[in-house]
């Protein structure tokens, strides 16, 4: 069950940035990354920073694929000058004309951020677009849970403040 206290914190500026790129790229889906911190472990997380697409990004109907080398670069920059306090939270993407649930495609992807080692992040966020006018949801990758003999990550529903 979901804890009533489990929420992401957005700053308007940052929802209206992504509303932006999900216009300008609308019918096609966009996205990027976040930075930002766990204000209660792994309950309460706090968005800083907001990443785009990045200049050599593929924006198609159904899917979206990242200039990886600009978001890394971005990343160790703002990193670095949040005094290595913001880091790598998770993504977030658009899908345009649909809703903001996550595709299967968005749980693999959740759970291999999870995953993977180099991002640093167990328990990462996916933010999802839907529109326009757009709505936002925001998840979370559970720790892995052992369910019978599976074992199992789930992706989590946060409530989302957008605040000034």
């Amino acid at each position: 069950m979901q804890n009533q206290t489990e929420i992401a914190w957005i700053p308007e500026k940052m929802f209206e940035a992504m509303t932006i790129e999900a216009d300008r790229t609308f019918p096609d889906e966009t996205g990027g990354v976040l930075l930002g911190y766990w204000a209660k472990p792994y309950s309460e997380v706090v968005v800083t920073q907001l990443i785009g697409p990045g200049p050599r990004a593929i924006h198609k109907r159904n899917r979206f694929i990242p200039d990886s080398d600009y978001q890394e670069e971005e990343i160790a920059r703002l990193y670095k000058e949040s005094g290595h306090l913001h880091v790598y939270l998770g993504d977030w993407h658009t899908h345009p004309g649909s809703t903001a649930y996550l595709s299967p495609k968005d749980h693999r992807t959740l759970d291999r951020i999870a995953e993977f080692p180099e991002a640093r992040m167990p328990v990462p966020i996916m933010v999802v677009l839907s529109g326009p006018p757009w709505s936002i949801k925001v998840w979370k990758a559970s720790p892995i849970e052992c369910v019978g003999a599976t074992l199992l990550r789930r992706a989590i529903p946060l409530a989302v403040q957008i605040y000034t």
